[in-house]
């Protein structure tokens, strides 16, 4: 990046910028206990009712859903609808020498936050969006947009219970019944941290000095992979782990 501490002609001029300015945001830590892990092909289903025992893998977000809608009576508030959809990949067993299945599931948990987002009485159109106009009523036309940044999810708990078989009547005579077998529920309980924020696209007046050209110059390399992991330096930290106080401390 250019220098503009030293930069001879200093500042140029004053220029507008389109920004994504915060206007509000909170930081949450949620522990979803129990959530139904629900999975799709047939033969994923069969090994969770044959298993004894289940393990949770890991746990990733895959997908996160917004709905935004202002606060009535409470103006430039909004509540926002966030739901999560994460997948989780369990390990199934039969018994304790028995070899593991590895299956993936999914869950979802929905939760709402209330911020401030400011108002916005104007309709904002970008070429982006290909002339698509949402219509949302006459009093709610330009809502904020929310933002979510979060954290992989930390597998707290994992259960594998059992639903005992029922039958039930399908007629007011009860002369016609349907039979549900026995079948097993994964419950598993996450921890997840993530930062919500409501932003609006703003004219913003900033200070310009002058292009920025990066210094740096590309640089091609011919050398071989060895001569490459040659010039790595030797990972020592991975051969001795940190203590607690040095964890700490960084």
């Amino acid at each position: 990046m250019a220098d503009l501490g030293t930069n001879p002609c200093g500042f140029k001029e004053a220029v507008t910028i389109e920004a994504q300015r915060i206007f509000d945001s909170c930081s949450d830590r949620d522990c979803l206990e129990d959530l139904e892990v629900s999975f799709e092909d047939y033969e994923s289903n069969l090994a969770v009712n044959e298993a004894l025992y289940a393990k949770a893998r890991c746990a990733e977000v895959t997908s996160v859903y917004f709905s935004v809608e202002p606060i009535p009576f409470n103006k430039g508030f909004y509540s926002v609808d966030i739901t999560y959809t994460f997948n989780i990949e369990v390990e199934l067993a039969q018994s304790a020498t028995s070899p593991t299945t590895t299956v993936n599931g999914t869950a979802t948990f929905t939760k709402k936050v209330i911020l401030y987002g400011s108002d916005g009485g104007t309709k904002y159109f970008t070429s982006e969006e290909n002339g698509a106009v949402s219509q949302n009523g006459c009093c709610y036309n330009n809502p904020p947009k929310a933002t979510l940044a979060v954290a992989d999810p930390i597998v707290l708990g994992i259960r594998l219970c059992s639903v005992p078989g029922s039958v039930c009547c399908t007629d007011p005579s009860c002369e016609q019944t349907a039979v549900s077998p026995s079948r097993k529920i994964v419950y598993v309980t996450l921890g997840i941290f993530s930062i919500v924020s409501l932003v609006r696209t703003v004219p913003v007046m900033v200070p310009a000095y002058d292009y920025s050209v990066p210094d740096k110059e590309c640089v091609s390399t011919s050398e071989s992979p060895c001569e490459l992991f040659e010039k790595i330096n030797f990972p020592s930290s991975e051969f001795f782990p940190r203590s607690l106080e040095e964890t700490a401390c960084n």
